[in-house]
């Protein structure tokens, strides 16, 4: 028994190493990329998230589960024993593993974010060859049209660009009013100054 619990120990040990290490860089990359981004309106989770969501809390739910099972066998084999030793032992490293799950969960959620600037919209996408978040800013003027098609949880927003290009984004419907809000004000904004920032030039400059 004790041979098998030393054992179960150190594979967890090593799944707190290796879990601690991608904390480490999922947060490097969210730092990176909220850097990038500035004049942020509104921000939402990607509906893709849900299922890294559901994911990570199924972990936390099995060391959650494993840590309460452990300290139960320590108090169960008194507080001197070896075995109750590495049972506490591997009750403390399943509590920390709860611990880097979360700052996982809160690490990869920003990654996860859909912003809009008041500068425009941000198209973001992970770039395979260089390893790292590419953003692209999207000016509002540079969108002249955009539909809408809801269901009953998510919006899903077509803009279409004077370029050529159509960018599909998707949003929690409930968001549908203020996101519509946003998109027609930047892009009036841009249309107002088309047709009389010239002439106000002008007439400033006569």
């Amino acid at each position: 028994m004790t041979e098998t619990l030393t054992i179960a120990l150190l594979g967890l040990k090593a799944i707190a190493f290796a879990l601690a290490s991608i904390v480490v860089v999922v947060w490097g990359f969210s730092v990176a990329l909220r850097r990038k981004l500035r004049d942020i309106l509104l921000r939402w989770e990607k509906p893709v998230f849900g299922v890294w969501t559901a994911i990570l809390f199924v972990g936390g739910l099995a060391f959650l589960s494993g840590g309460m099972l452990g300290y139960a066998f320590y108090v169960k084999y008194g507080t001197v024993s070896e075995e109750a030793l590495l049972w506490r032992a591997i009750s403390s490293v399943c509590f920390g593993l709860i611990g880097l799950v979360a700052l996982l969960y809160f690490g990869l959620r920003f990654q996860y974010i859909q912003p809009l600037s008041e500068r425009g919209f941000y198209q973001i996408a992970y770039d395979w060859e260089r390893l790292r978040w590419r953003v692209e800013l999207i000016p509002w003027e540079k969108v002249y049209d955009y539909y809408v098609h809801s269901d009953d949880i998510l919006t899903h927003f077509t803009l279409l660009l004077r370029d050529k290009r159509e960018i599909v984004f998707t949003a929690p419907t409930h968001l549908r009013d203020i996101i519509e809000r946003i998109i027609e004000f930047g892009t009036d904004k841009y249309t107002f100054l088309q047709n009389y920032g010239y002439r106000i030039t002008r007439s400033s400059e006569g």
